[in-house]
């Protein structure tokens, strides 16, 4: 069995060094539509349960605690301050952690790295869903932000095109630039399918945080099942794709 790696050349100190990384992209392309879809899902879902039921807090769109954590600091509102910031720290570690996931050696060992990261993700939140804090809890919020960080260090494309799963300005972006495209540069038909695509990326983040304002107040912290199961299905999805990759 031959495992494919992608290779690249980059300069460093002024010689040019091989680096060989994972072939996680190659998964992003070949998973589908309806799976990076699903995790945008599970993202909005996310997002609803930390706002509503742990202190306004945003746990995958940083961009909203950047700016709630400028205007904690400008009205002198030090607790909330603390909350914001302890929560991007969590988003930022996240990003290290799921890239170390696919190091050259790392992903040798453990050889499913996404499959790894969304394990880790579906253990944290699990266990996050039998606390019985609720309400503006800072450890629940900043556990979760790192595993949304996680997830979108991870998965970066839908048809070779940059994405996010866990905030949507970008892919709005995208959506819409690729209906101008379309309408405005002869109607190609890849600018009509990357609208298309995006616009149910986009519309699953929407509807994912209708379901999480809807069970958020319901079912308190066991809302997390919720997620658990959306990126379950995910899960299932990536082990058998990349298992078929590693033994072409």
């Amino acid at each position: 069995m031959v495992r494919r790696q992608s290779s690249s050349m980059i300069s460093a100190g002024g010689k040019d060094r091989l680096v060989t990384t994972s072939p996680v992209a190659d998964t992003d392309t070949k998973v589908g539509v309806s799976t990076h879809a699903l995790l945008a899902f599970a993202g909005g879902y996310l997002d609803a349960f930390t706002y509503i039921g742990h202190g306004h807090v945003f746990a995958n769109a940083m961009t909203g605690n950047v700016i709630l954590l400028a205007i904690d600091l400008v009205t002198v509102a030090w607790q909330d301050a603390g909350r914001h910031f302890l929560v991007l720290v969590m988003f930022l570690l996240g990003i290290p952690a799921a890239r170390l996931m696919q190091h050259e050696y790392i992903a040798t060992a453990v050889r499913l790295p996404e499959a790894a990261v969304l394990v880790l993700e579906i253990a944290i939140l699990m266990c996050l869903s039998f606390s019985t804090s609720y309400g503006a809890s800072l450890g629940i919020s900043m556990a979760i932000a790192f595993a949304a960080s996680l997830q979108v260090a991870t998965f970066r494309q839908v048809n070779k095109q940059s994405y996010s799963s866990t905030f949507t300005t970008g892919n709005l972006h995208t959506m819409v630039r690729s209906w101008l495209a379309w309408l405005v540069t002869g109607r190609a038909a890849e600018d009509l399918q990357q609208a298309k695509v995006f616009a149910q990326i986009c519309a699953m983040f929407f509807l994912g945080a209708v379901l999480g304002a809807f069970s958020t107040p319901r079912f308190h912290n066991h809302a997390l099942w919720g997620e658990c199961f959306f990126l379950l299905v995910v899960l299932v999805r990536v082990v058998l794709v990349r298992s078929k990759y590693l033994a072409s």
